[in-house]
């Protein structure tokens, strides 16, 4: 398909300078609009910058944009760009809502509409700007061997550069309740917890916890050659237990 104005073809004479704002709009459009972006965190503002295309309404997949974010996200995330309306932000082409820990303060991300998301309402499907190399997730297993796992530590875990711990999972093998605190040293024997007050990894009366924001920890901060130690304060009925953190690299 052709851009809208083939100036080899016009007519002789003179044409409207109009032309030209049509064609440029459309040129625009092939690309992303940079944004600057509110500290949010959740409900996420987008500013296209100066001598960019006025944006007036979301039509799919073009244009895009592109942004830093601010802030990590807490919840589910709203994209509103130039005051159009705020629509819901999607991860993994579609097929989830974004939430807590998936928008990463100071990284790139690229937003693009499409009408079809949320039930025909509209949204924006995310992805970083980049090969995505800065996230990762850390899992430990702890198995009880058949029995109820037991309360105590079950293992250590290296930590390989400097991260912070954006969220937590935990999945286990039946509907049951477990809770358990992480320790920290760096190149040592872990042994201060960072959890402190806060509220540690949990299932209550549950298989599956996902993507917890933590609450209250001593520290989320991690640096490279730290070893994190697991250990069990509460548990009941289940029998095998996958923790998982997620970590954003720093």
């Amino acid at each position: 398909m052709p851009l809208p104005v083939t100036f080899a073809t016009l007519a002789a004479g003179n044409e409207p300078l109009s032309l030209l704002d049509t064609q440029f709009a459309a040129v625009a459009a092939l690309g992303y609009v940079p944004c600057a972006a509110s500290a949010g965190p959740n409900a996420i503002a987008l500013t296209p910058f100066a001598s960019t295309p006025t944006i007036t309404s979301y039509p799919d997949l073009a244009p895009g944009f592109i942004f830093v974010a601010a802030a990590a996200s807490t919840g589910a995330v709203t994209l509103n760009v130039a005051g159009v309306g705020a629509r819901n932000a999607y991860k993994w082409n579609g097929l989830a809502a974004c939430g807590a820990g998936d928008i990463v303060s100071g990284e790139i991300y690229r937003a693009v509409p499409l009408a079809a998301l949320n039930s025909g309402l509209g949204g924006f499907v995310i992805d970083t700007a980049g090969v995505n190399n800065n996230i990762a997730m850390l899992p430990i297993i702890i198995d009880g061997g058949g029995s109820v796992i037991t309360t105590g530590a079950k293992g250590f875990l290296p930590v390989p550069w400097g991260c912070t711990i954006s969220t937590w999972s935990v999945i286990a093998d039946q509907s049951g309740s477990i809770t358990i605190d992480i320790l920290r040293a760096n190149n040592a024997v872990p042994s201060a917890s960072i959890v402190g007050g806060g509220t540690k990894p949990t299932l209550s009366s549950a298989q599956f916890a996902g993507l917890v924001a933590p609450s209250g920890w001593t520290s989320t901060g991690l640096a490279a050659n730290d070893w994190l130690g697991f250990s069990v304060s509460t548990v009941a009925t289940v029998t095998r237990v996958t923790l998982s953190l997620q970590l954003a690299k720093t």
